[in-house]
C-alpha cells in the first residue's frame, strides 16, 4: 500500500510542476511537496507490514493526504469555493492527517 501513496504522490507532483513550469513557483505548492516527503518517510518508518491491523485507518492515511495536497496544488478544481479557501482546507487536511498518523500508530 505504500507504493501506492508513493505513486500517486509523484504522478501528482510532476503532473503539477509541468504544467506550471512556465508559471511562477507557488509557495504553498513547494511547502505541501516538501510536506509529503517528510509524510511519505515518516509513513514508511511508522508502517512496517506486520503492524498494520486496521485497514480503515491505513486507507485514510493514504487517501486522506493525498487528497489535500490535491487540494493545494490544484485549488481550481473546486469551483464552489475560493482558491485561498480550498488551499486552506488542503492543509487542515494534512495536519489532520499527521496527528491521526502520530496518534494511531
Amino acid at each position: 500500500m505504500a507504493i501506492t501513496l508513493i505513486l500517486a504522490f509523484l504522478i501528482m507532483a510532476i503532473l503539477y510542476f509541468y504544467w506550471n513550469r512556465h508559471e511562477p513557483l507557488d509557495k504553498h505548492a513547494i511547502f505541501a511537496t516538501v510536506f509529503m516527503v517528510v509524510y511519505v518517510l515518516v509513513y514508511l518508518f511508522l508502517n512496517p507490514p506486520y503492524f498494520s491491523t486496521n485497514r480503515h485507518i491505513d486507507t485514510l492515511l493514504m487517501i486522506l493526504p493525498l487528497v489535500s495536497y490535491g487540494a493545494i496544488l490544484f485549488p481550481e478544481i473546486n469551483t464552489t469555493i475560493p482558491v485561498q479557501g480550498t488551499k486552506g482546507f488542503g492543509w487542515l487536511g494534512l495536519g489532520v492527517t499527521v496527528m491521526v498518523l502520530v496518534g494511531f500508530k
